[in-house]
């Protein structure tokens, strides 16, 4: 799983380093921040497939370890003690944590539900950021942001239909899954906003696959199915796609600020239902649509607002 949508918030105070070496760098970072969605929106296809074969677990433990590698490829070296050297080692546990409920979260809603339902409830996460910003961190919102938060949560409730089953059009219970990943993710973001300035890329990177990667290692024996040549491959795609695309978004910050890239990552209901399609045969209902328009709606005009504060 990657950050949805939008930008790895280790990424977001990125300087912006590359913008000189091409002639249109906005273009060149839009460019890249859609080759990550369609990289991402691929690796939850390949999980989709592969986990009704193994178990969650086997899928979380490939994607942790991938981004331990990806951290480490960040600092240039694989010297672990060195990289995750931090007097702020408690909070990253706890993020840590959060970063491991989230990923488990997310791919048993993978499991669950149909692709494009769990991205459309995973872009509600920069509005339960906006609100945990406000609740935690302090951070002014002011009552049309606040709004759009409610909207956005309403616009939720839309696809997921509380109190319908799956013949009535509705998603049901299995829509805490997802829930619980915005959740525990927007915790995870607020509280990279606090450390990543006072700690590398790289140190927050493996800090935050740190708590999945011992946990599945320890629980090994008593989850591991072992694979067939495909579902490996499933699982090598998994790997791949998503520590390319977190790659591709923090290269895309080089060429373009994250005002500029952020509305894109909203590109990812579309890859997701497209492949939905394709892939599994589904196909997202009148409801549901109604319900990511004002998701995205509500997204937008907060990222909206924050453009137009930032230039104040």
């Amino acid at each position: 799983m990657s950050v949805r949508p939008g930008l790895p918030p280790e990424a977001v105070g990125r300087p912006r380093d590359a913008a000189g070496s091409v002639a249109n760098p906005h273009l060149a970072g839009i460019l890249l921040m859609l080759a990550a969605i369609v990289l991402i929106n691929l690796s939850d296809t390949a999980a989709k497939l592969t986990i009704d074969t193994i178990t969650v677990f086997q899928v979380a433990l490939v994607q942790v370890l991938g981004l331990m590698a990806c951290g480490m490829i960040a600092a240039r070296s694989a010297n672990l003690p060195r990289i995750m050297a931090t007097p702020n080692w408690r909070m990253l546990v706890v993020r840590s944590a959060c970063q491991f409920g989230a990923g488990l979260c997310y791919y048993k809603g993978l499991q669950l539900l149909p692709l494009a339902d769990v991205i459309a409830i995973i872009l509600l996460g920069p509005l339960a950021t906006t609100a945990l910003a406000a609740l935690v961190l302090k951070e002014q919102v002011g009552p049309r942001r606040w709004a759009a938060c409610v909207a956005g949560l309403v616009g939720a409730m839309l696809i997921i239909r509380p109190g319908m089953g799956a013949e009535s059009g509705g998603i049901g219970l299995a829509a805490l899954w997802p829930m619980g990943c915005v959740t525990l993710y927007s915790i995870y973001v607020i509280m990279t906003r606090r450390l990543s300035a006072t700690n590398r890329t790289s140190t927050l990177m493996c800090w935050g696959a740190s708590v999945g990667t011992v946990v599945l290692l320890a629980t090994a024996p008593l989850y591991w199915i072992w694979p067939d040549w495909t579902i490996w491959l499933g699982l090598g795609a998994v790997a791949v796609l998503s520590g390319a695309s977190n790659g591709l978004r923090i290269r895309a910050l080089g060429f373009a600020p994250a005002s500029v890239l952020a509305p894109f990552g909203y590109a990812e209901i579309v890859g997701g239902t497209i492949l939905g399609l394709i892939v599994f045969g589904t196909f997202p209902d009148g409801w549901s649509w109604a319900g990511i328009a004002v998701i995205v709606g509500a997204g937008l005009y907060v990222w909206h607002r924050e453009r137009a504060k930032a230039r104040a």
